[in-house]
């Protein structure tokens, strides 16, 4: 799923209730199949290993001897949101594979995104040229399930609107900011910066940030998680995407992490 193609069968909830299964004790590649997929259900499909793959590429379980067992400490996976958190850590560990280069890559369309395809399946075609390596319709679909679970965009039918609020509230916990502190933006960008490459230029020299960060930075400061400033005087001035029916229009030059 991460390491190379994605796939619709490994959704984030499978994952998740396979790791609360192997949380208990190791279990039986054979029992833990069981247990996901009874044959009761007699559907004629198995997706098993797809969504295991997944945990093991998240290096969320281990498998010897045939044995599954968590690999994580329980805290990780305490709750649907914890997991999310853990996956959002991550990410840039899976640089080379397809879900990373196409989330890259439809962030990079910025404010464009917003005038062309309204199906995401139906922009597999223009990804793969951009990504430079084949993207199909079903992949898309996988991406869509991921891209929203882990909060880097909203779902609105089969279209993504491109907002970073839930991710970025993730990564500002992983990088322990202080409360109520006032950081230049600049260094706001320097600290997330590690765990943000898929979604921000990594030299990004021009200071300016596309819609998805954009519309995700305007969330957090709506919701009163961050304040965003514009203090006159400062130097290290950035750009978000112009919203000019929003507070934050344009130019932001300082940040204070909220709650």
């Amino acid at each position: 799923m991460f390491l190379d193609k994605m796939v619709t069968t490994a959704i984030p909830e499978r994952v998740y209730t396979l790791c609360k299964i192997a949380e208990k004790k190791p279990v039986s590649n054979s029992d833990l199949k069981d247990k996901m997929e009874p044959d009761f259900l007699n559907n004629g499909s198995t997706y098993y290993s797809d969504y295991r793959n997944a945990a093991e590429e998240l290096k969320l379980i281990t498998i010897s001897d045939n044995m599954v067992s968590l690999a994580v400490d329980s805290s990780t996976i305490k709750s649907i949101d914890s997991l999310r958190k853990y996956v959002n850590g991550m990410l840039e560990q899976f640089s080379t594979g397809q879900f990373y280069q196409v989330t890259k890559a439809y962030y990079s369309l910025d404010g464009a995104v917003l005038k062309g395809e309204k199906n995401v399946a139906n922009m597999a075609p223009l990804l793969s040229q951009m990504i430079n390596r084949p993207v199909d319709a079903v992949a898309m679909r996988a991406w869509r399930f991921w891209v929203s679970f882990l909060g880097l965009g909203y779902l609105q039918e089969m279209f993504v609107i491109p907002n970073a609020d839930v991710f970025l509230k993730d990564i500002i916990e992983i990088a322990e900011f202080d409360k109520n502190r006032r950081y230049s933006f600049g260094e706001f960008i320097s600290r997330i910066m590690p765990y943000c490459h898929m979604i921000i230029d990594a030299n990004p020299a021009n200071r300016k940030l596309n819609y998805g960060i954009s519309n995700g930075l305007r969330a957090l400061h709506d919701a009163g998680v961050v304040k965003l400033e514009h203090i006159l005087d400062q130097e290290d001035i950035w750009n978000l995407y112009t919203l000019k029916a929003h507070a934050i229009s344009n130019t932001v030059t300082n940040i204070t992490i909220c709650s």
